[in-house]
């Protein structure tokens, strides 16, 4: 992969620089005359978390091990740091791969990547255009939400402050439809499945593409997905999480301590101690979910399964377990880069066909709602 160019000194944001569809023009935001890169947001339950992508998909590029080009989150509540902390690390990209221009990436998976701290908020508008460097438009934007309205209006407040108020309109939002990127639906009412789950069930197919895959997600909810080899979806679990069950165990009773999310490793299968009661007795329920659900899968489709941990939980279960598994910390952001990249190329096949007033309808709906 070509290191990152350094960013070009567009103008500030203007009706010139969108699509037909509502999305930057892709001859816009450019970075030293290649594409600027995609902006993936997750809007989950405690957190919003994004990424940059390249705009076009690296030969090196594994979605097993995605080497996005800079990443961070930032908790709800402190949503209006959310534009200070893309700018960070886009200019941080920019400055890295400035002295760097001319020189190709030597393969390194963390090469280039940064990942942003938090700062302090930018005013509407002032991200593009603050401290002599001028944010480009990016190829796109997707979202993923769990989180509510409130959630989706706080990214477009942040696409307004970086790009300008017509942003807003850039912002796809991912909801889970019959079939996307290889990956079919299996829920009886398919837009039912949560969007973040959509995201991560096409994560991981292309990341481990024909292999029959048991999904376990740990956060503010623990979800189990059960995905074919072939791409077809057979349903999932959803549970609290750790946190939750813990938390939920200190509410509902009167002597017991809240505590937090830290599960023991080896030692007695029984506790000794209160405490430790409750730490282990949470552990192996949910070590316990992982395991019987890995085993029917097995079962029902008479061959190997593999386990794939995600989400910021997965560190509680990961000494707990008796099986193997895979790490994967960034499913959503790798799906929803599939998304953007499949979405792209039907666009292209759109374009080389006979275009109507409906179609231009249809598509002005989509960049306004979910696709």
């Amino acid at each position: 992969m070509s290191a990152p160019r350094k960013a070009s000194s567009a103008s500030p944001i203007s009706e010139s620089m969108r699509g037909a569809n509502g999305m930057p023009a892709a001859s816009n935001g450019s970075v030293n005359g290649s594409a600027a890169p995609w902006l993936l947001v997750d809007a989950g339950n405690s957190r919003i978390k994004w990424a940059l992508a390249p705009a076009v998909r690296p030969a090196h590029w594994r979605a097993a091990s995605p080497s996005f080009l800079a990443s961070g989150a930032v908790d709800h509540a402190e949503w209006r740091t959310l534009a200070t902390q893309i700018r960070a690390g886009w200019s941080a990209l920019a400055a890295d791969t400035s002295a760097t221009s001319d020189t190709e990436d030597t393969g390194s998976q963390t090469g280039g990547r940064h990942f942003a701290p938090n700062a302090a908020p930018l005013a509407i508008g002032q991200g593009g255009q603050h401290d002599g460097f001028i944010c480009p438009a990016p190829t796109g934007v997707w979202l993923t939400n769990v989180a509510g309205e409130a959630a989706e209006q706080a990214v477009r407040m942040t696409l307004q402050t970086l790009w300008g108020m017509a942003s807003s309109d850039w912002l796809q939002v991912l909801r889970a439809s019959d079939a996307r990127a290889g990956v079919r639906n299996g829920y009886h009412t398919p837009s039912q499945l949560g969007s973040d789950r959509w995201a991560s069930l096409i994560g991981a197919h292309a990341a481990w593409p024909g292999e029959h895959l048991l999904i376990v997600t740990l956060g503010t909810a623990t979800t189990i997905e059960a995905l074919r080899g072939d791409g077809d979806y057979l349903g999932g679990l959803i549970a609290p999480g750790p946190a939750l069950m813990l938390q939920s165990l200190a509410q509902g009773t009167a002597q017991l301590p809240t505590l937090d999310a830290t599960m023991p490793s080896g030692g007695q299968a029984f506790a000794r101690s209160t405490t430790e009661a409750i730490l282990r007795g949470c552990a192996a329920a949910q070590a316990g979910l992982v395991e019987r659900s890995y085993a029917q899968l097995e079962a029902q489709l008479g061959a190997p399964v593999r386990c794939v941990l995600s989400g910021g939980a997965r560190h509680a279960l990961a000494q707990t377990l008796a099986l193997p598994f895979t790490e994967h910390d960034q499913l959503v952001p790798a799906g929803l880069y599939e998304v953007a990249l499949d979405a792209t190329k039907s666009s292209a096949a759109r374009a080389t066909e006979p275009h109507t007033p409906a179609d231009a309808s249809r598509d002005a709906g989509q960049a306004r709602g979910g696709v």
